[in-house]
């Protein structure tokens, strides 16, 4: 049985299974919501993300990312949670989120992303946590500006050859 680690008013997030992984690829093996992502995951390779950022990190961590679940039907909606991401200060706590486009524009990410906030700096002790968001994302913008208190602007390799790419940074410190 998957653990619940937060509740908001609508949502439940818990430890992601491997019975969710088929739904999960659905958004991952998807071109519109993959848009702001170098491309499409095949099964194994979602299958691979969600063993490196949610199955080893829980272990690692204590936290990784989590299934994102309607309180009420129980229905998977997507994933949302916190994993190291290195960032122009070094390695940070970050959230992430990923909702199948159904549930976009509903709030949800908007609401999962404040209790990953909020847990961060409350119950993990953090003193700092961030959101990276490519610029030109215009939806998870308007998210990480709900979420978030300040911005600013970096930039980190984009591939092999050494291109980078720039990405905002938005970032609540702990009060």
């Amino acid at each position: 049985m998957a653990r619940d680690i937060l509740r908001t008013d609508r949502l439940t997030l818990r430890e992601i299974t491997p019975a969710d992984l088929p739904f999960l690829h659905r958004i991952f093996g998807d071109a519109e919501c993959m848009r702001y992502y170098p491309g499409i995951k095949s099964f194994d390779e979602t299958a691979s993300w969600f063993h490196r950022l949610a199955f080893d990190s829980y272990a690692i961590h204590g936290f990784g990312l989590w299934a994102v679940t309607d309180r009420r039907s129980g229905t998977l909606l997507g994933d949302c949670g916190i994993t190291l991401q290195e960032t122009s200060a070094g390695p940070e706590p970050e959230i992430g989120y990923h909702l199948w486009r159904d549930h976009w524009g509903k709030g949800y990410a908007a609401e999962a992303a404040a209790a990953c906030r909020d847990h961060a700096l409350d119950a993990l002790g953090f003193a700092r946590i961030v959101s990276i968001v490519r610029p030109d994302n215009v939806r998870s913008q308007r998210v990480a500006k709900r979420v978030h208190r300040r911005r600013e602007t970096f930039s980190k390799a984009a591939d092999p050859d050494g291109g980078r790419l720039e990405f905002h940074l938005y970032i609540t410190d702990k009060a």
